[in-house]
């Protein structure tokens, strides 16, 4: 089975708010359902991330769950810092 489809927002929320929110935190050890709906994740997928991903137990800490947000934010500017942009010099005198 495929795993959830989550967006890039709804991965950069779920981190953020698991990294961050007491409140939200409790709730995803309670009721991970409730939680992933919180963030927009419709109920089918819900399903396919409570069946293959999750697993009974203690949430990481907020420094962990920090740590992962950060990654997945900066994951597009470390891609695009490696990209060698062609720099074209166009001399259209010659065409007179």
């Amino acid at each position: 089975m495929a795993g959830p489809n989550f967006s890039k927002a709804q991965m950069l929320d779920l981190l953020g708010r698991l990294a961050s929110d007491d409140g939200f935190r409790a709730n995803f050890e309670k009721n991970p359902a409730s939680a992933l709906s919180q963030i927009g994740l419709p109920a089918d997928q819900v399903k396919v991330f409570l069946t293959d991903h999750i697993v009974a137990g203690k949430l990481a800490t907020k420094g962990e769950f920090d740590g992962a947000l950060k990654r997945i934010a900066n994951q597009n500017v470390e891609e695009c810092l490696c990209m060698t942009i062609p720099s074209l010099k166009l001399d259209f005198r010659a065409y007179k």
